[in-house]
Order: C-alpha cells, then structure tokens, then sequence
C-alpha cells in the first residue's frame, strides 16, 4: 500500500509539474507578445513623426526594379522631421527603410553598445531595443564604414528580414535600402551579405590606405551569400546592418551597402 500510495503521489507531482510548466511557458509567451506590441505600438506612433509636407518630388520612370533603377519610395518628396524626432530623442541620427520589410526605423548613437539593446527609441526599457550606430563611429556616416545594429526579433520586426538576404532571389527583388540623415538621403546599394561569428571581432573600422580598403571590400564579396554587381571604389563609403543569425552559437548575419547621395534630396 506504501508503495502505491508513493506512486500515486509521484504521478500527481508530475501532473502538477507539467501544468506549472505548461503555465509558466504560457505566461513568458503572453508577456513577450506584450512587450512586442508595445515596442510596434511605439514605433508606430514615431513614424508618426517622421514625415514633414512634400518638397520637390524625384521622377520614377516604371522600370524593371535594379540597382539602377529601385523601387520606387514612398518617402520621395518628404523630409523626414529630424527635429521633431529630435525632441523625442537626440540621440537620433537618421532613418533607414526597406522597401516590402517591416525595416522602417529611426536610427540612435549612444555613449555605448549597450544602452539602446534594450531601449526603445522613447527610452522606454523593451527587448526591442532600437537601431543604433557603434559608438565607436561617427554618426554622421563620414567613415568608410558605419556600422548599424538591430536585434532579430521573433515576431520579424526590427532588423529579422535581413535574414533572407541569404537568399539570391530576395536580394534580386530588394538590391537597395534608403537612409535618411539630418544632412542628406542616400540609397544604400547592398553588395554583400555573410554570416559571422559574433565571439570574434570580424568588422573592420580602419583601413591602412585604399588598396587595404578595397581588399576588405574583396573579402566581403567572396564571403557574400548573395550575388552584386554593385562596384565599390576607395572614396564610397559603405555602411553594414548587422543582426543575430543562428547557424551556431553567437552567430551574425551582416549586410553590406554602398551609401550614394540622393543629389536632389540635399537638405539646405
């Protein structure tokens, strides 16, 4: 009877076991669900902010999609109000957009590469976080390299469709960005993709001369997981989004672009 009686006793324990578990994982789900909404609801109200009244439009001619001739943008002919972004947070130093991605976000610099992991733009705590510039670099984007990072979000928001630059087919369909700044817009060419081990420090900042430069330039083609045709010359300078990957433990997954001027979007 003692035997049975412990049995019957262990079997309830894990019934109650599993229900805890079950709860438990239930609750961590809902709450991170929450978190998400909240990080989207936030930044979906920056957005808000963004857009000023429509200055001199860019001609779009209906061509098939390139680098030459990308989608056309649906900001063409805005500003984007940096100083009404700059009031929510000063620490913000431009905006990038994907065409057909949820990558529609401001970009911030802190004192470190720490704060804005898991700091929304409003400064709110959320493992969202936001986009933001090493700090290591200036965030006026004047360096041969500035270097974006964004977290890869489970529910795809943030920087997670960078992912699919693994892809030939989607960087075909999406060869460029656009980045806005207080001082000029740019179109981001994308020139490489490449998964790296984020243990070990595989992103460069400073380069001896040209010829080092454009060999660095070299060695990110060759590792590329998508085909380019884009040419990077010594004097363009390249701007890298990076974000978690999960091949292994620690993984990256860093997109490369080159920055060219929008001319005729020049702020004064």
């Amino acid at each position: 009877m003692a035997r049975t009686s412990r049995a019957r006793w262990a079997w309830r324990l894990s019934i109650w076991l599993c229900i805890g578990g079950l709860v438990g994982s239930a609750y961590v789900l809902i709450s991170a669900n929450r978190e998400y909404a909240r990080g989207d609801n936030a930044y979906e109200q920056v957005r808000r902010l963004k857009e000023t009244t429509p200055s001199s439009a860019l001609s779009l001619m209906p061509e098939p999609l390139s680098v030459e001739n990308p989608a056309p943008d649906p900001w063409s002919g805005q500003d984007v109000d940096f100083a009404a972004l700059a009031r929510v947070n000063p620490d913000v130093v431009a905006w990038i957009k994907a065409q057909d991605s949820v990558i529609d976000y401001p970009v911030v610099q802190g004192k470190d590469n720490s704060y804005y992991l898991n700091h929304l733009f409003t400064g709110k705590a959320n493992s969202m976080g936001s986009p933001f510039v090493d700090y290591r670099t200036p965030g006026d984007f004047s360096r041969a390299v500035t270097i974006i990072y964004g977290h890869y979000m489970k529910n795809g928001s943030m920087f997670a469709s960078l992912a699919k630059y693994k892809k030939q087919s989607y960087y075909d369909a999406h060869p460029v960005m656009n980045l806005y700044t207080p001082d000029g817009d740019y179109t981001i060419e994308l020139f490489a993709g490449m998964v790296a081990n984020g243990s070990i420090e595989f992103l460069r900042r400073d380069f001896d001369d040209d010829d080092d430069y454009l060999a660095y330039i070299e060695t990110l083609k060759n590792a590329s997981t998508f085909q380019s045709n884009v040419t990077v010359r010594a004097d363009d300078r390249i701007v890298a989004l990076i974000t978690c990957s999960y091949e292994y433990s620690n993984a990256r997954y860093a997109v490369f672009g080159k920055l060219v001027p929008h001319a005729e979007m020049k702020r004064p």
